[in-house]
């Protein structure tokens, strides 16, 4: 979506008013902007397509769940993310992913796919407290201080972890990366 974030703004707080008062065509409003978003980030952090559906589905029906105490303050975004984020990190303590889904498909050419594999491997092999960060401001695009407010942490402290995150990545990739130079 390329709209101004005031605009954005303004439409959440129409489209959670809305919700708040029973009118459930704003839960599909919100869905249609975040919906992506949110699997995107799931599957990020899970790896694997039916626990990213799973949990995605989860996320949306805690908003629907909670629609009389939402507040349409500017960090709904936020506030949506956390619910993925915790909903992911109870799903990973059900069952560790140690390995690429059966269900991930690459296509390109062979290298590629080879590189995405590994930084799909590297990435669930790396601490959640530098996925997480890595998964929020590389792939998803957040800032610094939306990522931060997301993991309830100061934003030197994400800053540090998005360093260390990236580091451990790369080190990881070393040999991935060179194959390809």
């Amino acid at each position: 979506m390329t709209s101004h974030p005031t605009d954005e703004s303004a439409a959440e707080r129409r489209w959670l008013s809305n919700l708040a008062r029973g009118d459930s065509s704003a839960l599909n409003e919100i869905y249609k902007v975040y919906g992506d978003k949110i699997f995107r980030y799931t599957y990020r952090m899970l790896g694997n397509r039916t626990d990213a559906e799973d949990v995605t589905s989860e996320t949306f029906l805690r908003v629907l769940r909670r629609s009389a105490e939402l507040r349409a303050d500017g960090a709904f975004r936020t506030w949506l993310f956390r619910i993925a984020r915790n909903l992911c990190i109870d799903k990973m303590r059900q069952h560790k992913l140690l390995e690429l889904p059966p269900d991930a498909h690459y296509s390109g050419m062979e290298e590629r796919s080879a590189l995405k594999v590994a930084v799909h491997q590297a990435l669930d092999e790396l601490p959640l407290d530098y996925r997480d960060p890595l998964v929020l401001c590389d792939l998803e695009e957040m800032s610094a201080k939306e990522a931060a407010d997301v993991l309830g942490i100061s934003v030197p402290a994400l800053k540090s972890r998005l360093y260390r995150g990236r580091r451990a990545l790369r080190d990881k990739l070393g040999g991935s990366l060179e194959k390809l130079k």
